[in-house]
């Protein structure tokens, strides 16, 4: 019994603890390393996997989309990435190839979440 209440009490805290965690501190973790989000460093720049973060969140502005369905967009996307979905130039994929699918790295929750960070705090 002390082990269950013990283990129980760790999850609350680990809930709680993800729970609090910033969307910004959520976007690093879960996709900076791809993304360029966080820290800037030339290493980062040298092995970008990706478009960054706020080319994303620029070709999101550009979209005709509510800002309900950019973040639906997202969402879609990074659990079901296609080709013919990104917004990007074909130079784009040519350079990074097409992103894999996040299903089961992140949840619909998190991506919310990250897709609200991109879509309010971009750099230019």
């Amino acid at each position: 019994m002390k082990i269950f209440l013990g283990l129980l009490a760790i999850l609350s805290v680990s809930t709680v603890v993800l729970a609090s965690e910033s969307a910004e501190d959520l976007a690093v973790r879960k996709c900076g390393n791809c993304h360029l989000m966080g820290t800037i460093t030339k290493e980062k720049v040298d092995n970008m996997k990706a478009p960054p973060y706020w080319a994303i969140a620029r070709k999101l502005r550009e979209a005709e989309l509510t800002r309900e369905n950019k973040i639906k967009f997202m969402v879609e996307f990074a659990f079901n990435p296609k080709r013919e979905k990104m917004m990007f130039p074909i130079e784009t994929f040519n350079r990074f190839g097409l992103m894999p699918s996040m299903s089961g790295k992140v949840t619909k929750e998190e991506i919310e979440k990250i897709s609200t960070y991109i879509l309010g705090e971009t750099r230019e």
